[in-house]
Protein backbone atom coordinates (compact mmCIF):
# COMPACT_ATOMS: atom_id res chain seq x y z
CA UNK A 1 0.00 0.00 0.00
CA UNK A 2 2.45 2.28 0.82
CA UNK A 3 4.34 1.46 -2.63
CA UNK A 4 1.24 2.44 -4.70
CA UNK A 5 1.41 6.11 -2.80
CA UNK A 6 4.54 6.43 -3.08
CA UNK A 7 4.08 6.02 -6.91
CA UNK A 8 1.46 8.22 -6.78
CA UNK A 9 3.44 11.06 -4.93
CA UNK A 10 6.33 10.04 -7.40
CA UNK A 11 4.04 11.19 -11.21
CA UNK A 12 2.45 14.07 -9.16
CA UNK A 13 6.53 15.19 -8.49
CA UNK A 14 7.07 15.09 -11.97
CA UNK A 15 4.21 16.65 -13.29
CA UNK A 16 4.65 19.71 -11.24
CA UNK A 17 8.30 19.89 -12.31
CA UNK A 18 7.13 19.50 -16.17
CA UNK A 19 4.75 21.85 -15.57
CA UNK A 20 7.03 24.57 -13.89
CA UNK A 21 10.20 24.40 -15.83
CA UNK A 22 9.90 22.74 -19.33
CA UNK A 23 8.77 25.36 -22.48
CA UNK A 24 5.01 24.87 -23.54
CA UNK A 25 5.72 23.12 -26.79
CA UNK A 26 7.59 20.85 -25.12
CA UNK A 27 5.04 19.76 -22.62
CA UNK A 28 2.33 19.66 -25.20
CA UNK A 29 4.46 17.07 -27.06
CA UNK A 30 4.73 15.00 -24.25
CA UNK A 31 1.11 15.06 -23.52
CA UNK A 32 0.49 14.28 -26.74
CA UNK A 33 3.17 11.54 -26.89
CA UNK A 34 1.28 10.09 -23.56
CA UNK A 35 -1.90 10.01 -24.68
CA UNK A 36 -1.17 8.35 -27.73
CA UNK A 37 0.82 5.44 -25.70
CA UNK A 38 -2.55 5.16 -22.99
CA UNK A 39 -4.81 4.66 -26.34
CA UNK A 40 -2.89 1.54 -27.35
CA UNK A 41 -4.67 0.21 -24.44
CA UNK A 42 -8.40 1.57 -24.52
CA UNK A 43 -10.07 -0.90 -26.96
CA UNK A 44 -13.70 1.62 -27.64
CA UNK A 45 -13.80 4.56 -30.11
CA UNK A 46 -16.26 7.18 -29.34
CA UNK A 47 -17.77 9.61 -32.25
CA UNK A 48 -19.66 12.90 -30.65
CA UNK A 49 -22.54 14.01 -32.63
CA UNK A 50 -23.51 18.33 -31.38
CA UNK A 51 -27.02 19.90 -32.41
CA UNK A 52 -24.99 22.21 -33.88
CA UNK A 53 -22.07 22.64 -36.35
CA UNK A 54 -20.39 25.83 -37.29
CA UNK A 55 -23.80 27.40 -36.51
CA UNK A 56 -25.58 25.24 -38.46
CA UNK A 57 -27.76 22.45 -37.82
CA UNK A 58 -25.92 18.75 -37.34
CA UNK A 59 -28.23 16.61 -39.23
CA UNK A 60 -26.56 13.25 -37.76
CA UNK A 61 -27.86 14.42 -33.95
CA UNK A 62 -31.56 15.50 -35.65
CA UNK A 63 -31.45 11.35 -37.47
CA UNK A 64 -30.10 10.52 -33.88
CA UNK A 65 -32.50 12.40 -32.21
CA UNK A 66 -35.00 10.41 -34.23
CA UNK A 67 -33.89 6.98 -34.80
CA UNK A 68 -32.94 6.32 -31.12
CA UNK A 69 -36.39 7.90 -30.04
CA UNK A 70 -38.42 5.38 -31.74
CA UNK A 71 -36.68 2.76 -29.68
CA UNK A 72 -37.25 3.74 -26.23
CA UNK A 73 -40.83 2.43 -25.73
CA UNK A 74 -39.47 -0.68 -26.33
CA UNK A 75 -36.58 -0.91 -23.98
CA UNK A 76 -35.87 -0.35 -20.50
CA UNK A 77 -34.58 3.05 -19.20
CA UNK A 78 -35.47 4.80 -16.30
CA UNK A 79 -36.32 8.01 -17.35
CA UNK A 80 -37.33 9.14 -21.00
CA UNK A 81 -39.16 12.94 -22.30
CA UNK A 82 -42.50 11.99 -24.04
CA UNK A 83 -43.93 15.01 -25.96
CA UNK A 84 -46.76 15.56 -28.68
CA UNK A 85 -47.08 18.47 -30.87
CA UNK A 86 -49.51 19.51 -33.78
CA UNK A 87 -47.30 18.83 -36.26
CA UNK A 88 -47.07 15.22 -35.64
CA UNK A 89 -49.45 12.76 -35.82
CA UNK A 90 -47.45 10.14 -32.88
CA UNK A 91 -45.92 10.47 -29.36
CA UNK A 92 -41.97 11.82 -29.12
CA UNK A 93 -39.59 9.98 -27.60
CA UNK A 94 -36.06 11.29 -26.12
CA UNK A 95 -33.39 10.41 -24.07
CA UNK A 96 -32.76 12.42 -20.40
CA UNK A 97 -29.70 13.79 -20.17
CA UNK A 98 -27.17 12.28 -18.71
CA UNK A 99 -28.67 8.81 -19.58
CA UNK A 100 -27.49 5.96 -22.13
CA UNK A 101 -28.99 2.79 -23.87
CA UNK A 102 -27.60 0.18 -26.05
CA UNK A 103 -28.70 -0.62 -29.66
CA UNK A 104 -27.43 -3.38 -31.66
CA UNK A 105 -27.21 -3.39 -34.68
CA UNK A 106 -25.53 -6.30 -36.93
CA UNK A 107 -25.39 -8.16 -33.23
CA UNK A 108 -22.89 -5.41 -32.55
CA UNK A 109 -23.77 -3.27 -29.51
CA UNK A 110 -23.56 0.17 -30.03
CA UNK A 111 -23.40 2.42 -26.59
CA UNK A 112 -25.31 6.16 -26.94
CA UNK A 113 -25.13 8.14 -24.30
CA UNK A 114 -27.23 11.94 -24.36
CA UNK A 115 -25.70 14.89 -22.67
CA UNK A 116 -26.97 19.17 -22.31
CA UNK A 117 -24.93 21.49 -21.13
CA UNK A 118 -25.41 25.89 -20.66
CA UNK A 119 -22.41 27.78 -22.92
CA UNK A 120 -20.23 30.18 -20.71
CA UNK A 121 -20.82 33.96 -20.96
CA UNK A 122 -23.22 36.85 -21.87
CA UNK A 123 -25.77 34.95 -23.92
CA UNK A 124 -26.13 31.47 -22.46
CA UNK A 125 -27.77 28.65 -24.50
CA UNK A 126 -28.52 25.01 -24.46
CA UNK A 127 -25.26 22.72 -26.19
CA UNK A 128 -26.50 19.04 -26.83
CA UNK A 129 -24.76 16.14 -27.48
CA UNK A 130 -24.93 12.26 -28.19
CA UNK A 131 -21.95 10.37 -27.62
CA UNK A 132 -21.50 6.79 -29.45
CA UNK A 133 -18.94 4.36 -28.10
CA UNK A 134 -17.87 0.95 -30.09
CA UNK A 135 -15.27 -1.07 -30.49
CA UNK A 136 -12.25 0.10 -32.67
CA UNK A 137 -12.42 -2.53 -34.99
CA UNK A 138 -15.97 -1.41 -36.31
CA UNK A 139 -15.23 1.90 -36.91
CA UNK A 140 -15.51 1.30 -40.48
CA UNK A 141 -18.69 -0.54 -40.25
CA UNK A 142 -19.72 2.38 -38.25
CA UNK A 143 -18.69 4.98 -41.36
CA UNK A 144 -19.69 3.83 -44.14
CA UNK A 145 -22.86 1.38 -42.90
CA UNK A 146 -24.70 2.08 -39.45
CA UNK A 147 -24.63 6.04 -39.49
CA UNK A 148 -26.36 6.48 -43.29
CA UNK A 149 -28.98 3.53 -42.05
CA UNK A 150 -29.76 6.17 -39.14
CA UNK A 151 -29.89 8.95 -41.46
CA UNK A 152 -31.97 6.62 -43.75
CA UNK A 153 -34.44 5.76 -40.69
CA UNK A 154 -34.60 8.96 -39.72
CA UNK A 155 -36.39 10.09 -43.08
CA UNK A 156 -38.61 7.16 -43.18
CA UNK A 157 -40.06 8.02 -39.01
CA UNK A 158 -40.07 11.73 -40.26
CA UNK A 159 -42.20 11.16 -43.19
CA UNK A 160 -44.52 9.13 -41.25
CA UNK A 161 -44.89 11.49 -38.33
CA UNK A 162 -45.67 14.64 -40.05
CA UNK A 163 -49.18 15.57 -40.91
CA UNK A 164 -49.82 17.16 -44.25
CA UNK A 165 -49.92 21.26 -44.12
CA UNK A 166 -50.82 23.92 -46.80
CA UNK A 167 -48.81 26.81 -47.43
CA UNK A 168 -49.99 29.66 -49.81
CA UNK A 169 -48.14 32.46 -51.53
CA UNK A 170 -48.51 36.24 -50.32
CA UNK A 171 -46.44 39.35 -50.93
CA UNK A 172 -44.21 37.07 -53.56
CA UNK A 173 -43.14 34.68 -50.08
CA UNK A 174 -44.85 31.53 -48.90
CA UNK A 175 -46.88 32.03 -45.62
CA UNK A 176 -44.51 31.36 -42.79
CA UNK A 177 -47.34 30.00 -41.04
CA UNK A 178 -48.85 26.97 -43.33
CA UNK A 179 -52.51 25.31 -42.08
CA UNK A 180 -52.81 21.88 -41.22
CA UNK A 181 -54.99 19.97 -43.91
CA UNK A 182 -57.43 17.37 -42.19
CA UNK A 183 -58.90 16.58 -45.29
CA UNK A 184 -60.13 13.22 -44.73
CA UNK A 185 -60.59 11.96 -49.04
CA UNK A 186 -58.21 8.90 -49.79
CA UNK A 187 -58.32 6.89 -52.74
CA UNK A 188 -59.82 4.50 -50.66
CA UNK A 189 -63.15 7.09 -50.61
CA UNK A 190 -62.52 8.98 -53.72
CA UNK A 191 -65.42 8.35 -56.39
CA UNK A 192 -63.33 8.08 -59.65
CA UNK A 193 -63.25 5.74 -62.34
CA UNK A 194 -61.47 1.81 -60.76
CA UNK A 195 -59.13 1.74 -63.77
CA UNK A 196 -58.37 5.30 -63.72
CA UNK A 197 -57.73 5.32 -60.36
CA UNK A 198 -55.54 1.94 -59.95
CA UNK A 199 -53.21 3.89 -62.80
CA UNK A 200 -52.92 7.12 -61.01
CA UNK A 201 -52.28 4.60 -57.73
CA UNK A 202 -49.61 2.87 -59.34
CA UNK A 203 -47.94 5.90 -61.55
CA UNK A 204 -47.31 7.29 -58.26
CA UNK A 205 -46.23 4.68 -56.21
CA UNK A 206 -43.80 3.83 -58.97
CA UNK A 207 -42.65 7.34 -59.06
CA UNK A 208 -41.88 7.23 -54.80
CA UNK A 209 -39.62 4.31 -55.55
CA UNK A 210 -38.09 5.02 -58.53
CA UNK A 211 -35.35 7.67 -57.27
CA UNK A 212 -32.11 5.35 -57.66
CA UNK A 213 -32.79 4.77 -61.03
CA UNK A 214 -33.76 8.88 -62.11
CA UNK A 215 -29.91 9.34 -60.41
CA UNK A 216 -29.05 6.35 -62.34
CA UNK A 217 -30.99 7.40 -65.77
CA UNK A 218 -29.88 11.54 -65.32
CA UNK A 219 -33.69 12.68 -65.12
CA UNK A 220 -34.74 14.93 -62.24
CA UNK A 221 -36.77 12.89 -59.57
CA UNK A 222 -40.41 15.02 -60.23
CA UNK A 223 -43.46 14.38 -61.90
CA UNK A 224 -46.05 16.24 -63.35
CA UNK A 225 -49.67 16.01 -63.59
CA UNK A 226 -52.12 17.74 -65.56
CA UNK A 227 -56.41 17.45 -64.43
CA UNK A 228 -58.82 18.65 -66.46
CA UNK A 229 -62.48 18.10 -67.03
CA UNK A 230 -65.47 19.89 -66.67
CA UNK A 231 -66.18 22.05 -62.78
CA UNK A 232 -67.20 20.05 -60.33
CA UNK A 233 -65.67 16.76 -61.37
CA UNK A 234 -63.52 16.29 -58.43
CA UNK A 235 -60.04 18.11 -59.44
CA UNK A 236 -59.40 19.27 -55.45
CA UNK A 237 -60.28 16.51 -53.76
CA UNK A 238 -57.99 14.18 -56.46
CA UNK A 239 -55.59 16.33 -54.98
CA UNK A 240 -56.11 16.16 -51.65
CA UNK A 241 -56.08 11.82 -51.82
CA UNK A 242 -52.69 12.01 -53.98
CA UNK A 243 -51.17 14.91 -50.48
CA UNK A 244 -52.85 12.14 -48.15
CA UNK A 245 -51.62 8.99 -49.97
CA UNK A 246 -48.30 10.31 -50.13
CA UNK A 247 -48.06 12.73 -47.04
CA UNK A 248 -46.57 15.49 -48.95
CA UNK A 249 -47.95 18.86 -48.06
CA UNK A 250 -49.54 20.87 -50.28
CA UNK A 251 -48.51 24.52 -51.64
CA UNK A 252 -51.19 26.35 -53.33
CA UNK A 253 -49.56 29.21 -55.92
CA UNK A 254 -52.07 31.27 -57.73
CA UNK A 255 -50.21 32.71 -60.73
CA UNK A 256 -51.96 35.83 -60.78
CA UNK A 257 -50.57 36.89 -57.41
CA UNK A 258 -47.08 36.34 -58.34
CA UNK A 259 -45.32 39.81 -59.40
CA UNK A 260 -42.71 38.61 -62.09
CA UNK A 261 -40.88 35.74 -63.19
CA UNK A 262 -38.06 36.38 -60.85
CA UNK A 263 -40.61 35.73 -58.01
CA UNK A 264 -42.14 32.85 -59.27
CA UNK A 265 -38.37 31.19 -59.67
CA UNK A 266 -37.73 32.06 -55.73
CA UNK A 267 -40.92 30.60 -54.76
CA UNK A 268 -40.15 27.33 -56.80
CA UNK A 269 -36.57 27.70 -54.64
CA UNK A 270 -38.37 27.61 -51.22
CA UNK A 271 -40.46 24.38 -51.64
CA UNK A 272 -39.32 21.55 -49.80
CA UNK A 273 -38.43 18.72 -51.05
CA UNK A 274 -41.26 15.92 -51.42
CA UNK A 275 -44.06 18.58 -52.21
CA UNK A 276 -46.80 18.63 -54.17
CA UNK A 277 -46.71 22.57 -55.97
CA UNK A 278 -50.23 22.80 -57.32
CA UNK A 279 -51.54 25.62 -59.54
CA UNK A 280 -55.44 25.82 -59.85
CA UNK A 281 -57.26 26.79 -63.15
CA UNK A 282 -53.88 27.51 -64.86
CA UNK A 283 -56.05 28.39 -68.11
CA UNK A 284 -57.37 31.60 -65.88
CA UNK A 285 -55.34 32.48 -63.27
CA UNK A 286 -53.00 34.19 -65.92
CA UNK A 287 -53.84 35.23 -69.41
CA UNK A 288 -51.51 32.75 -71.35
CA UNK A 289 -51.40 32.84 -74.96
CA UNK A 290 -51.68 29.26 -76.84
CA UNK A 291 -49.58 29.92 -79.69
CA UNK A 292 -51.06 27.01 -81.65
CA UNK A 293 -54.59 28.55 -81.76
CA UNK A 294 -54.20 31.39 -83.97
CA UNK A 295 -55.58 33.72 -81.87
CA UNK A 296 -54.14 36.90 -81.31
CA UNK A 297 -53.88 37.83 -77.15
CA UNK A 298 -55.41 41.47 -76.91
CA UNK A 299 -52.62 44.05 -76.41
CA UNK A 300 -54.63 44.85 -72.50
CA UNK A 301 -53.83 41.50 -71.54
CA UNK A 302 -50.74 41.43 -72.73
CA UNK A 303 -49.67 44.20 -70.84
CA UNK A 304 -51.04 43.00 -67.76
CA UNK A 305 -49.51 39.65 -67.61
CA UNK A 306 -47.17 39.66 -65.25
CA UNK A 307 -45.39 35.64 -65.34
CA UNK A 308 -45.05 35.06 -68.94
CA UNK A 309 -45.25 32.10 -71.12
CA UNK A 310 -41.29 31.78 -70.97
CA UNK A 311 -41.15 31.95 -67.26
CA UNK A 312 -43.63 29.50 -66.51
CA UNK A 313 -41.96 26.98 -69.06
CA UNK A 314 -38.19 27.27 -67.33
CA UNK A 315 -40.56 26.90 -63.75
CA UNK A 316 -41.33 24.09 -64.93
CA UNK A 317 -38.68 22.00 -66.60
CA UNK A 318 -36.13 24.75 -66.43
CA UNK A 319 -32.42 24.24 -64.53
CA UNK A 320 -33.90 26.49 -61.63
CA UNK A 321 -36.65 23.43 -61.82
CA UNK A 322 -33.56 20.47 -60.83
CA UNK A 323 -33.12 21.96 -57.23
CA UNK A 324 -34.58 19.59 -55.18
CA UNK A 325 -36.42 16.23 -55.48
CA UNK A 326 -39.53 14.29 -55.05
CA UNK A 327 -41.52 17.50 -56.33
CA UNK A 328 -45.01 16.71 -57.37
CA UNK A 329 -45.81 19.26 -59.68
CA UNK A 330 -50.22 19.51 -60.51
CA UNK A 331 -51.79 21.57 -62.87
CA UNK A 332 -55.89 22.00 -62.70
CA UNK A 333 -58.01 23.10 -65.71
CA UNK A 334 -61.33 23.29 -67.64
CA UNK A 335 -60.35 23.64 -71.31
CA UNK A 336 -57.39 21.79 -71.73
CA UNK A 337 -57.34 23.38 -75.85
CA UNK A 338 -57.06 26.87 -73.98
CA UNK A 339 -53.22 25.55 -72.60
CA UNK A 340 -50.29 26.02 -75.20
CA UNK A 341 -49.20 22.57 -76.22
CA UNK A 342 -45.47 23.24 -74.87
CA UNK A 343 -46.82 23.13 -71.15
CA UNK A 344 -48.04 19.63 -71.58
CA UNK A 345 -45.50 18.11 -73.02
CA UNK A 346 -43.81 15.34 -71.36
CA UNK A 347 -41.33 16.31 -68.93
CA UNK A 348 -43.72 19.17 -68.00
CA UNK A 349 -47.03 17.41 -67.69
CA UNK A 350 -45.65 13.51 -67.51
CA UNK A 351 -49.76 12.65 -67.18
CA UNK A 352 -53.24 13.25 -68.13
CA UNK A 353 -56.06 12.72 -66.10
CA UNK A 354 -59.55 13.34 -67.43
CA UNK A 355 -62.01 13.65 -65.06
CA UNK A 356 -65.22 13.20 -66.25
CA UNK A 357 -69.01 13.58 -65.18
CA UNK A 358 -70.22 10.85 -62.95
CA UNK A 359 -69.93 7.26 -64.40
CA UNK A 360 -71.57 4.31 -63.30
CA UNK A 361 -68.19 2.80 -61.85
CA UNK A 362 -67.96 6.03 -59.79
CA UNK A 363 -71.57 5.91 -58.60
CA UNK A 364 -71.47 2.52 -57.22
CA UNK A 365 -68.33 4.04 -55.27
CA UNK A 366 -70.87 6.71 -53.72
CA UNK A 367 -73.35 4.29 -52.97
CA UNK A 368 -70.78 1.72 -51.16
CA UNK A 369 -69.55 4.50 -49.12
CA UNK A 370 -72.44 6.41 -48.20
CA UNK A 371 -74.96 4.02 -48.23
CA UNK A 372 -72.61 0.60 -47.45
CA UNK A 373 -74.95 -1.50 -50.54
CA UNK A 374 -72.63 -2.76 -53.42
CA UNK A 375 -76.10 -3.82 -55.57
CA UNK A 376 -80.16 -2.99 -55.51
CA UNK A 377 -82.40 -3.29 -57.96
CA UNK A 378 -82.26 0.08 -58.59
CA UNK A 379 -79.33 0.68 -60.05
CA UNK A 380 -80.00 -0.21 -63.78
CA UNK A 381 -82.20 2.57 -63.72
CA UNK A 382 -78.91 4.93 -62.63
CA UNK A 383 -76.91 3.21 -65.35
CA UNK A 384 -79.22 4.11 -68.20
CA UNK A 385 -79.94 7.68 -66.93
CA UNK A 386 -75.88 9.00 -65.91
CA UNK A 387 -74.91 8.80 -69.70
CA UNK A 388 -77.28 11.34 -70.53
CA UNK A 389 -77.33 13.94 -67.87
CA UNK A 390 -74.10 15.84 -66.83
CA UNK A 391 -74.14 15.16 -63.11
CA UNK A 392 -70.65 15.28 -60.80
CA UNK A 393 -70.03 13.01 -58.49
CA UNK A 394 -69.97 16.02 -55.56
CA UNK A 395 -73.58 16.39 -56.99
CA UNK A 396 -74.82 12.50 -56.95
CA UNK A 397 -72.97 12.23 -53.12
CA UNK A 398 -74.99 15.01 -52.07
CA UNK A 399 -78.59 13.36 -53.13
CA UNK A 400 -77.08 10.11 -51.62
CA UNK A 401 -76.53 12.29 -48.21
CA UNK A 402 -79.93 13.08 -47.73
CA UNK A 403 -81.55 10.14 -46.58
CA UNK A 404 -79.36 7.20 -45.17
CA UNK A 405 -82.24 4.68 -46.30
CA UNK A 406 -80.69 2.98 -49.23
CA UNK A 407 -84.36 2.74 -51.66
CA UNK A 408 -85.55 6.10 -50.19
CA UNK A 409 -81.96 7.89 -51.59
CA UNK A 410 -81.35 5.39 -54.52
CA UNK A 411 -85.37 6.47 -55.65
CA UNK A 412 -84.39 10.56 -54.66
CA UNK A 413 -81.70 9.98 -57.17
CA UNK A 414 -83.46 9.12 -59.73
CA UNK A 415 -86.30 11.44 -59.88
CA UNK A 416 -83.03 13.89 -59.49
CA UNK A 417 -82.09 12.45 -62.80
CA UNK A 418 -84.79 12.83 -64.41
CA UNK A 419 -85.31 16.18 -63.36
CA UNK A 420 -82.48 17.59 -64.64
CA UNK A 421 -82.86 15.54 -68.25
CA UNK A 422 -85.48 17.62 -68.63
CA UNK A 423 -84.74 20.69 -67.47
CA UNK A 424 -81.16 20.32 -69.49
CA UNK A 425 -83.11 19.54 -72.63
CA UNK A 426 -81.34 16.85 -72.67
CA UNK A 427 -84.10 13.85 -73.51
CA UNK A 428 -83.99 11.81 -76.50
CA UNK A 429 -84.99 12.36 -79.94
CA UNK A 430 -87.42 9.87 -81.12
CA UNK A 431 -85.69 7.31 -83.30
CA UNK A 432 -87.66 8.27 -86.70
CA UNK A 433 -86.10 12.02 -86.27
CA UNK A 434 -83.17 10.15 -85.88
CA UNK A 435 -83.32 8.98 -89.38
CA UNK A 436 -84.11 11.59 -90.99
CA UNK A 437 -82.29 14.66 -89.50
CA UNK A 438 -78.97 12.47 -89.96
CA UNK A 439 -79.48 13.98 -93.78
CA UNK A 440 -79.20 17.21 -92.73
CA UNK A 441 -76.70 17.49 -90.33
CA UNK A 442 -74.02 18.78 -92.59
CA UNK A 443 -75.90 22.03 -92.24
CA UNK A 444 -74.97 24.40 -89.74
CA UNK A 445 -78.22 25.70 -87.81
CA UNK A 446 -78.14 28.62 -86.44
CA UNK A 447 -80.92 30.48 -83.70
CA UNK A 448 -82.68 33.31 -85.10
CA UNK A 449 -85.91 35.16 -83.67
CA UNK A 450 -86.79 34.42 -87.61
CA UNK A 451 -89.00 30.89 -88.24
CA UNK A 452 -89.31 30.31 -91.81
CA UNK A 453 -85.31 30.77 -93.12
CA UNK A 454 -83.56 28.30 -91.99
CA UNK A 455 -81.34 27.38 -95.25
CA UNK A 456 -78.01 26.71 -94.88
CA UNK A 457 -74.90 25.89 -97.29
CA UNK A 458 -77.70 26.94 -99.72
CA UNK A 459 -79.90 23.93 -99.37
CA UNK A 460 -83.76 25.15 -98.51
CA UNK A 461 -85.46 23.19 -96.14
CA UNK A 462 -86.95 21.23 -98.94
CA UNK A 463 -83.81 19.25 -98.73
CA UNK A 464 -84.51 17.85 -95.52
CA UNK A 465 -86.87 15.10 -95.21
CA UNK A 466 -89.54 14.75 -92.65
CA UNK A 467 -92.18 11.89 -91.74
CA UNK A 468 -95.00 13.51 -93.77
CA UNK A 469 -95.09 15.82 -96.54
CA UNK A 470 -92.98 19.23 -97.42
CA UNK A 471 -94.07 21.87 -96.02
CA UNK A 472 -94.67 24.47 -99.05
CA UNK A 473 -95.42 28.21 -99.02
CA UNK A 474 -97.51 27.83 -101.88
CA UNK A 475 -99.91 25.85 -99.75
CA UNK A 476 -100.12 23.10 -102.38
CA UNK A 477 -100.73 21.02 -99.21
CA UNK A 478 -102.28 21.31 -95.65
CA UNK A 479 -100.75 20.60 -92.06
CA UNK A 480 -103.11 18.53 -89.72
CA UNK A 481 -102.80 19.02 -86.50
CA UNK A 482 -100.76 15.35 -86.37
CA UNK A 483 -98.56 16.45 -88.76
CA UNK A 484 -99.57 14.44 -91.93
CA UNK A 485 -100.49 16.29 -95.12
CA UNK A 486 -103.70 16.12 -97.16
CA UNK A 487 -102.51 16.30 -100.72
CA UNK A 488 -106.30 17.14 -101.76
CA UNK A 489 -106.38 20.22 -100.23
CA UNK A 490 -107.41 22.51 -103.04
CA UNK A 491 -109.03 26.55 -102.79
CA UNK A 492 -111.96 25.27 -101.93
CA UNK A 493 -110.74 24.17 -98.80
CA UNK A 494 -109.01 27.68 -98.04
CA UNK A 495 -112.35 29.06 -98.70
CA UNK A 496 -113.84 26.61 -96.21
CA UNK A 497 -111.18 27.12 -93.11
CA UNK A 498 -111.89 31.10 -94.03
CA UNK A 499 -115.89 30.93 -93.30
CA UNK A 500 -115.06 28.37 -90.60
CA UNK A 501 -112.42 31.69 -88.99
CA UNK A 502 -109.55 29.94 -90.27
CA UNK A 503 -107.33 31.91 -93.20
CA UNK A 504 -104.18 31.64 -94.81
CA UNK A 505 -102.47 33.27 -91.93
CA UNK A 506 -103.17 30.54 -89.86
CA UNK A 507 -102.37 28.28 -92.51
CA UNK A 508 -98.66 30.15 -92.22
CA UNK A 509 -98.55 30.23 -88.25
CA UNK A 510 -99.29 26.08 -88.18
CA UNK A 511 -96.29 25.90 -91.12
CA UNK A 512 -93.94 27.97 -89.33
CA UNK A 513 -94.82 25.84 -85.77
CA UNK A 514 -93.84 22.82 -87.69
CA UNK A 515 -90.40 24.05 -89.41
CA UNK A 516 -89.67 24.96 -85.47
CA UNK A 517 -89.73 21.82 -84.03
CA UNK A 518 -87.69 20.50 -87.00
CA UNK A 519 -85.15 23.32 -86.64
CA UNK A 520 -85.01 22.10 -81.85
CA UNK A 521 -84.55 18.85 -83.44
CA UNK A 522 -81.39 19.57 -85.72
CA UNK A 523 -80.16 21.45 -82.91
CA UNK A 524 -80.61 18.66 -80.17
CA UNK A 525 -78.73 16.35 -83.04
CA UNK A 526 -76.12 18.92 -83.60
CA UNK A 527 -75.30 19.10 -79.98
CA UNK A 528 -75.50 15.19 -79.26
CA UNK A 529 -73.31 14.96 -82.47
CA UNK A 530 -70.56 17.45 -81.26
CA UNK A 531 -70.62 16.16 -77.64
CA UNK A 532 -70.13 12.55 -78.99
CA UNK A 533 -67.41 13.99 -81.46
CA UNK A 534 -65.56 16.26 -78.52
CA UNK A 535 -65.28 12.58 -76.28
CA UNK A 536 -64.22 10.85 -79.40
CA UNK A 537 -61.31 13.36 -79.51
CA UNK A 538 -60.57 13.44 -76.43
CA UNK A 539 -60.42 9.73 -75.67
CA UNK A 540 -58.15 9.58 -79.08
CA UNK A 541 -55.60 11.86 -77.46
CA UNK A 542 -55.20 10.10 -73.88
CA UNK A 543 -54.29 7.19 -76.58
Amino acid sequence: MNSVWALLASIALIRTTLYNYLPEKLRLYISARFEEWTRRFNTDETMVFKDYQSSKINQLFQAANLYLGESLPTISIPRVTVEKTENVRNLTFSMEKNTEMIDVYENIPMKWKYFSDYSQGMSKHEIRWYELSFHKEYKSLVTNCYLPYILERANKIKERNRVVQLHTAAHDFWTPKPVIIQHPMTFETLAMDGNLKKELVEDLDRFMNSKEYYQQIGKVWKRGYLLYGPPGTGKSSLIAAMANHLNFDIYNLNLSAVSSDFVLQNLLLSTANRSILVIEDIDCSIKLQNRESGIEQPIKYQQQNKVTLSGLLNFFDGILSCCGEGKILVATTNYKDRIDPALLRAGRMDMHIYLTYCTFSAFKQLALRYLEISDHSLFHHIEKLLPKVKVSPAEVAGELMKTRDPKASIEGLIKHLEEKLIADGNSEVSPKHHSSLSQASNCQVHESSRSLPLACNGASMDNVKSPGPKPDVSVKSKLTANGEGDNNFKKTDLVRDRSSGHNILQVIEDMEKELLSYKEAIIALQKKSCGTLNKLAEIKATI
